[in-house]
């Protein structure tokens, strides 16, 4: 059975250090999707952190954004599927960082759009270690007076909320108290970030559903991931390809380690798997 489905994530796995795509990425993907084989796109990010260049690439319709919590048709405009958290249940996430004694930034994507606070907005080199994490950040985020209130009052769903951490010790402390709050997954994809999502909110399950909308089956799908919260995605795909630059539990439980993501490790795999 062929793969007829690709799914990759990008930052750490199709996206190198810089946040650029190395050009031997794209020549694989263009060859894939002149087979006729799906290019979907599998990240944290909202559909508005997308890089243009790859939302334009041909054979790509379908994205799983903020960690699952949404696949949207890009040809459509619309999400197809979706698993978000209440109002209620997003309060409370934020408020354990809110109060907490840690240095803790605290955000959420709503309907495809993140939520800051100033405060964050304008210190965002404390809690993100590199230019292009300030750049993407900046892009994708609008300032409001409190992002609790404003969740509150809006009373919408949220897509996923983000903690980053100043202090390592202090997020495994978070990690430990978040354990105690029910109907959320904890996952991350940087090491000094936690992303929360609504129980069922992960990548390998939106790969299946998204799969089985195109009568697909689980086999016929390839999954690229580094972090953890590729995890899921890696584990249910028919193929489950780690970087060599991913975390130990995704390279253990990949069918293949590919090279790095500075490397065009996607490309290296997919020479190997499907245009061989």
């Amino acid at each position: 059975m062929g793969i007829r489905l690709i799914a990759t994530d990008l930052d750490g796995t199709l996206l190198d250090d810089e946040k650029r795509v190395p050009e031997r990425n794209l020549q694989a993907l263009q060859e894939c999707a002149a087979a006729g084989i799906e290019i979907v796109l599998a990240t944290g990010r909202t559909v508005q952190g997308i890089p243009e260049e790859l939302k334009c690439l041909p054979g790509v319709r379908y994205v799983i954004t903020t960690n699952g919590a949404v696949v949207a048709d890009l040809k459509e405009d619309r999400a197809i599927d979706s698993c978000r958290m209440s109002a209620e249940k997003a309060a409370e996430v934020m408020n354990l960082a809110k109060k907490s004694p840690f240095d803790i930034m605290y955000d959420t994507y709503i309907g495809g759009q993140g939520f800051t606070m100033e405060r964050f907005f304008s210190n965002l080199r404390r809690y993100v270690k590199s230019e292009g994490m300030e750049a993407l950040v900046k892009k994708t985020r609008v300032v409001v007076p409190d992002t609790i209130r404003y969740v509150t009052e809006q009373a919408c769903e949220v897509d996923k909320i983000n903690f980053f951490f100043t202090d390592m010790d202090e997020r495994e402390e978070i990690r430990r108290q978040l354990k105690d709050v029910s109907g959320i997954l904890v996952t991350s994809s940087i090491p000094n970030n936690l992303e929360i999502n609504a129980q069922g909110a992960d990548k390998g399950g939106a790969l299946l559903r998204l799969a089985a909308y195109l009568n697909m089956e689980a086999a016929e799908t390839m999954a690229f991931g580094d972090g953890e919260n590729d995890l899921s995605m890696i584990e249910k795909a028919g193929v489950g390809v780690a970087m060599e630059n991913g975390e130990a539990s995704v390279k253990k439980a990949a069918d293949y380690v590919t090279l790095t993501n500075g490397e065009a490790g996607v490309a290296v795999a997919i020479e190997k798997f499907i245009l061989k």
